[in-house]
């Protein structure tokens, strides 16, 4: 599978990058804003911050990821894996 880059926003204005494994890129952004609950948990737990409250943006930052960075998310199958589990 390849690797995509996002940006993510938040309500406190704070931004992170996740690095995303996705079969489908166009698939895995629809589920991901159809799902932002589950990516705001992943954001939480990535960024040790309870205080997020909403997303506000989710864009990506290049179109293939080529580097050899571990990947944060996984989509596969519209399923959210973080961490080895199915959020």
């Amino acid at each position: 599978m390849k690797k995509f880059k996002l940006e993510c926003s938040w309500t406190e204005y704070h931004t992170g990058e996740l690095v995303l494994e996705v079969e489908n890129l166009n698939d895995a952004l629809e589920l991901l804003r159809m799902e932002q609950n589950r990516l705001l948990e992943i954001l939480i737990e990535k960024y040790a911050n309870e205080t997020f409250s909403s997303l506000s943006d989710i864009s990506v930052l290049n179109r293939e990821e080529e580097s050899t960075a571990e990947k944060d998310v996984m989509v596969k199958d519209s399923e959210i894996i973080f961490d080895g589990k199915s959020i």
